[in-house]
């Protein structure tokens, strides 16, 4: 077994890099990493979280309505049924990855279809021939 002395003493032998070669280093990977496309408008607006976490109904988010008419619609992700996707016993790591990544993806895509839909629906009955203010992506303001 290595003496661990031995050992601490060339850990602490070894350069360290300065603040200024860690944020230079920073840098070079964030330039070189590709530019993310922009975001896709959406009609969701910015959610709040009423209720605080040590209340029975955490977690729940609230959408209101952009001209602050008092309306909201209410999604609570974490009181949904837990349906996983059949992952084959023979998958690897990938595989598994991307069924599961996949499933997650289309769960997104339906909340966020669901959320459109009440805020249409709400648009249509209070504010006819207004439309819902897009955002640059949904739950950004």
């Amino acid at each position: 077994m290595p003496d661990l002395k031995d050992l601490d003493g060339w850990l602490a032998s070894l350069l360290k890099p300065t603040p200024a070669e860690q944020f230079a280093e920073l840098e070079a990977v964030r330039r070189a990493a590709p530019e993310a496309p922009p975001p896709e408008p959406s009609i969701i607006p910015p959610f709040v979280s009423p209720y605080p976490l040590n209340h029975p109904r955490a977690g729940v988010l609230r959408f209101p309505c952009a001209l602050a008419c008092g309306w909201f619609h209410e999604e609570w992700p974490g009181a949904e049924p837990l349906a996983l996707p059949p992952i084959p016993v023979s998958a690897g790591t990938v595989e598994r990855s991307r069924i599961l990544t996949e499933h997650a993806t289309a769960c997104e895509d339906e909340r966020k279809q669901r959320i459109e839909d009440a805020i249409r629906a709400h648009f249509n009955e209070t504010h006819p021939g207004q439309e819902p203010p897009a955002r640059t992506c949904w739950g950004a303001s």
